[in-house]
């Protein structure tokens, strides 16, 4: 388990989520993932960020932290059930994290990031950079994102009422506007999120100051259903993640 040195206080703790209740893919976080349930790639890459000072993992279920505990992690409760429904927030969880190591371990961390499960193919130092932004440059939060080059949101259109009538999402989108003089843009995903603590205390996950950390589109895939954990097991060996 990574855990602070000597007595010494984590200035960066990393919270890995994995709450029980998946309905798509039943128990997904420790589904089998190359050999490997799919929580261990998160607690391996964690363990071996250069920048994380203690990783703890957040469940509210008695065979993912069995589960975890075996991988090397740190499972040091179990979540509140209230904190792991459907339409929990994340914010719930991580103010319960970081309330009990406070508590508990009398921890005053700087910075949580947070690191769901369900993209493995995240690496430490996708994490590392991620970081990078709050403690080298000073900022409030971070979130991954990736170019979907493919879906250019100023050319998407909406359905207006049930006649069958559309209308341009931007105004944009309106006069066939060039692709190359659009507005980049980009998409947040499940990789890397991180804040400030203090952000977290006061029932927030972001500050005013978010920055982005660039994930390269062709190595995410967001494990929601079945075949996503097939998709997964290619960009896996793709890469040499295993």
């Amino acid at each position: 388990m990574k855990s602070p040195q000597n007595g010494a206080q984590p200035r960066i703790l990393a919270v890995i989520p994995a709450r029980g209740g998946s309905k798509s893919i039943p128990h997904k976080n420790i589904a089998d993932l190359c050999g490997h349930p799919l929580i261990y790639y998160s607690i391996r890459e964690a363990h071996a960020s250069r920048m994380i000072d203690a990783t703890i993992v957040s469940t509210d279920d008695e065979e993912i932290a069995a589960v975890a505990r075996e991988c090397g992690a740190d499972v040091p409760f179990l979540r509140p059930a209230e904190l792991a429904t459907d339409d929990a927030r994340d914010i719930g969880f991580l103010q319960h994290a970081l309330e009990w190591v406070e508590r508990e371990r009398g921890w005053k961390p700087e910075y949580i990031t947070y690191l769901p499960p369900t993209t493995p193919t995240r690496t430490a130092a996708d994490i590392d950079e991620a970081l990078g932004f709050l403690v080298k440059e000073g900022a409030d939060s971070v979130r991954t994102m990736v170019h979907p080059h493919h879906f250019n949101p100023y050319k998407m259109w909406l359905e207006s009422g049930d006649s069958g009538r559309v209308e341009p999402l931007f105004p944009e989108g309106r006069g066939g506007v060039p692709r190359q003089a659009l507005k980049k843009y980009y998409m947040p995903i499940a990789a890397v999120y991180a804040t400030r603590s203090s952000f977290i205390k006061q029932g927030r996950l972001w500050g005013d100051d978010v920055r982005m950390s660039p994930f390269p589109f062709e190595r995410f895939v967001d494990i929601d259903y079945p075949d996503d954990l097939e998709q997964e097991k290619m960009l896996m060996q793709k890469f040499n993640l295993i």
